[in-house]
């Protein structure tokens, strides 16, 4: 079972100081509509089950809801992850998503706004989720966790705004320093001591019901999975606006182009064997974790070190100290990033364990 990320574009309307997309201008080389209905044969020949869509900002693209209408006839799941300003563009059509989220990094619409690099985006992505909860679509708040929103008061404040808003879901992913966060870096990353407390706080809530794809933070809290460690490379990869394909939605090396070859071959290319064959390093040698962290998330450990063995740069764990039980399991109604890639969800709504 596969999953794929599309980056369909890196056109979007706003400049966010940690995107790993870099998005801003449209690439002049993006695949066109007719070449995007070829991949999507590809995909469904090769055992994709679900796309997620992401950054840029899809629906910019005036052919997003005739790629989405192929895709669903192709019976492939869809789901979308959006900054909420494009949002009149697909409210007319929310049928054919599996599920929508929503980017919400700040529960305080300044802060947001800053973040995100315009006015008005906090109230747009929350105009969006309260349609999303109404027309009972499955929704999510998607924050990304840096230094400037990891305190208790943050999280608590975002936990808080996901209630009053009646999400499904809140999911957290962890910057990563790549594309423009490159720039950013020293005032967004984590330090391991920030990570261990912000991860230590979310563990209070409810997580029954619901996949923990995030190695470290099972490892930690415990959690099912799916599938070991991360996901990138095996069940999951991401297309790149111009056909590349990366294992890793957060790494921008290619193990070939769509355009051109086949899934099997590109998985087959040596970036994608690489993040495959894993070899515990350091701590994790030791680690009785390991055998469903196999070193925590890989496109971490290669920005940071240039390989994908671990430890995880951010892991605080003593490979010593006892572990909680983690098991092997797959609910019925998955979430698709579930199965794509490393990150953190909280459920909130009823469907989800309230």
């Amino acid at each position: 079972m596969l999953v794929a990320g599309w980056s369909l574009t890196k056109a979007c309307n706003l400049n966010c100081i940690h995107c790993y997309n870099a998005s801003g201008k449209r690439d002049p080389n993006e695949l066109t509509l007719d070449e995007c209905l070829k991949v999507v044969d590809k995909l469904k020949n090769s055992g994709v089950v679900a796309i997620n869509f992401g950054g840029g900002e899809c629906a910019l693209r005036h052919d997003f809801i005739d790629l989405c209408k192929y895709i669903k006839s192709k019976d492939i799941a869809i789901s979308y992850t959006t900054n909420g300003t494009t949002f009149n563009r697909i409210k007319d059509h929310l049928d054919l998503f599996h599920d929508i989220g929503v980017s919400i990094d700040f529960a305080d619409a300044e802060k947001h706004d800053w973040f995100r690099g315009r006015k008005g985006t906090f109230e747009q992505a929350v105009n969006a989720l309260e349609i999303l909860v109404r027309e009972g679509v499955n929704n999510e708040i998607v924050t990304c966790l840096t230094k400037l929103n990891c305190s208790e008061g943050e999280l608590q404040k975002l936990y808080n705004l996901s209630h009053r808003l009646g999400v499904d879901s809140w999911r957290l992913n962890r910057f990563r320093a790549n594309g423009r966060g490159i720039d950013n870096k020293q005032g967004l990353a984590l330090s391991q001591e920030e990570l261990k407390n912000a991860y230590t706080y979310l563990s209070h809530f409810n997580r029954e019901g619901i996949l923990t794809p995030e190695p470290i933070f099972r490892s930690a809290f415990g959690g099912n999975y799916y599938f070991p460690g991360d996901p990138s490379g095996f069940t999951a990869f991401r297309i790149q606006p111009n056909g590349e394909v990366s294992p890793s939605v957060f790494l921008s090396e290619s193990g070939g182009n769509i355009r051109y070859q086949s899934i099997e071959e590109i998985m087959n290319s040596d970036i994608f064997r690489r993040i495959r064959d894993r070899t515990p390093q350091g701590k994790c040698k030791q680690c009785s974790a390991y055998y469903h962290c196999k070193g925590g998330d890989a496109g971490a450990s290669y920005l940071e070190n240039g390989h994908f063995n671990g430890p995880d740069p951010l892991c605080w764990l003593d490979s010593k100290e006892k572990k909680p039980r983690v098991e092997k399991k797959l609910e019925n109604n998955w979430n698709v990033h579930e199965l794509y890639l490393c990150t953190l969800y909280i459920p909130i709504g009823e469907k989800n364990g309230k």
